[in-house]
């Protein structure tokens, strides 16, 4: 793992111990080794992007609970904006981003309404190829699977910056 970012992000998202990252990001996806993780946690703490303080775990045991530091926190929040603009939606690192991203709900929008004109764009174009074209079954079944993963982003992001649809309705912005 040669980025740091998926590290300071999921400190971010919730303060814990090194074992719990690992446990986190692996379930994310992110390819990452025991070693390698507490290898570049003890790097992050001397670079004074996390803060470590030894505690007494449930159990007795000492355990390192790990949070950010200012500097940790405007690293990742500028690492997750370029993230946020250019990783593909279904990417662990844009998840991350996004929870990362989530306290600051303007800059959230900023930066997911383009994402979103761009999905709304393929979609209109696979479904205008699908009607118009007549394609055999394979590349039918190729474009509909498309067409379903554009909505369901669509959706998602949709539900990210706090809209509800309707089925065969137009987004409608919730009132609070």
């Amino acid at each position: 793992m040669n980025d740091d970012f998926p590290i300071l992000a999921a400190v971010a998202a919730n303060p814990t111990h090194p074992y719990a990252l690992l446990d986190h990001l692996r379930a994310l996806g992110l390819p990452v080794t025991r070693s390698t993780l507490y290898r570049r946690v003890e790097a992050l703490v001397a670079q004074g992007w996390l803060e470590a303080d030894d505690i007494r775990g449930e159990n007795g045991h000492y355990r390192r609970a790990l949070a950010l530091s200012k500097a940790g926190r405007t690293r990742v929040e500028s690492a997750a904006a370029g993230i946020l603009r250019s990783e593909p939606l279904e990417s662990p690192l844009f998840a991350l981003a996004v929870a990362v991203a989530g306290r600051t709900g303007e800059q959230l929008a900023a930066t997911l309404k383009p994402r979103m004109a761009v999905a709304a764009r393929q979609l209109t174009e696979e479904e205008r190829t699908l009607r118009c074209d007549a394609p055999d079954g394979w590349s039918r079944a190729a474009r509909e699977r498309r067409i379903a993963h554009l909505q369901a982003d669509i959706a998602w992001l949709q539900g990210l910056l706090g809209r509800r649809t309707v089925p065969g309705s137009v987004p409608v912005r919730r009132t609070a």
